[in-house]
Parts: C-alpha cells; sequence; structure tokens
C-alpha cells in the first residue's frame, strides 16, 4: 500500500475517531441538560428557622422555611415538628407566602431532639418533601401550683371573697337595724 493510500486510511479512521467522540460528547451533555432540567423543576431549602442541626435554648413558637422557587397554597403542604416524645406540635395549617412557609407551633415541653418535616407545593406543580432537626437545650418552663405568683394570686383573690362576704354581713345587719323588731 502506498503512503498516501495509508495516510487516507488513518485520516479516515481518525474522523471516525472523531465522530464518535462527538457524538459521546453531544450525548452526555444532552442527558446533563434533561437531567439538570428535571432537577431544576423542583425546589430546595435554602433557609430555615430554627437552623438544621443547631442547638437552640429557647423554645421556637413558629418554624419558618425559605425555598429556591416559590410556593403556593395546597392541602398537600403539610408541616410537622415532633418532639422527643413523639408529639407533633403543629398548630393549624402552615401559612404559604412567596418563598416562605410558616408553621406555629405550640410550646416546647421538653428538651431534646425536634425533627421538623415538611411537603411543599412550588407554583411549579412540583411536591417537595424533606425534613431535619434541630435541639432544644431548654424546655419552655411552666409555673407550678407553688409558685410564688401563683401563692399571690390565691391570697388576692382569698381577700377579695372577703371583703365581699364582709361587706354584704355589714349591709344586711344596717338592714335589719332599720326594719328594727
Amino acid at each position: 500500500m502506498s503512503r498516501s493510500g495509508r495516510l487516507a486510511g488513518h485520516s479516515a479512521s481518525t474522523a471516525r475517531a472523531g465522530a464518535r467522540v462527538a457524538i459521546t460528547v453531544g450525548m452526555v451533555a444532552f442527558l446533563v441538560s434533561v437531567l439538570a432540567a428535571s432537577a431544576v423543576g423542583h425546589t430546595s431549602l435554602q433557609l430555615a428557622d430554627p437552623v438544621p442541626g443547631s442547638r437552640v435554648g429557647r423554645a421556637p413558637t413558629q418554624v419558618q422555611l425559605r425555598f429556591a422557587k416559590q410556593s403556593v397554597p395546597d392541602p398537600r403542604t403539610k408541616v410537622a415538628v415532633v418532639g422527643p416524645s413523639g408529639v407533633d406540635l403543629a398548630q393549624g395549617p402552615p401559612s404559604v407566602s412567596g418563598l416562605g412557609v410558616s408553621q406555629r407551633v405550640a410550646p416546647a415541653r421538653e428538651a431534646g431532639v425536634y425533627v421538623v418535616s415538611y411537603a411543599v407545593m412550588s407554583a411549579d406543580g412540583h411536591l417537595t418533601e424533606g425534613g431535619y432537626d434541630f435541639v432544644l437545650t431548654a424546655a419552655a418552663t411552666t409555673r407550678p401550683i407553688g409558685s410564688s405568683s401563683s401563692v399571690w394570686q390565691w391570697v388576692l383573690l382569698g381577700a377579695a371573697f372577703a371583703t365581699i362576704v364582709v361587706v354584704g354581713s355589714v349591709i344586711m345587719q344596717s338592714r335589719q337595724r332599720r326594719s328594727g323588731p
């Protein structure tokens, strides 16, 4: 085979290899763009309060979530805040506004790990589910029955009752004196 024939054969095989590489790169680029487009179709949690994985000293009165895409009110939108004893502290339906979703919660009565889970409907129609946890280091305190403010409330209530009894007795005695025997 002549030198020009070998060069022509080499050029043809190089061209075929180049074409295969170009096709492979094109297919990979197409798959990446399709997968990226489907991933972009879903929203993701951007910010949260309490912060995921954080340790908080005061029980939150609400959980606030902020997403990458706008959320819309939907019956499937739910937020749960489950404490160490397994009780969900969420109160009422979540509030949806733009990129944010907030959920009122009952006062936490115990320290420990709290799990926030959510299902949020984004404006593009995708339901996004997820969750995280945070640690409450100090539970909300409730006043025991024997606390000083509770004792003073009972003292004041008793004094008011005694005053009413005394005033009522004085009025009744004065009426009896007027009516005479």
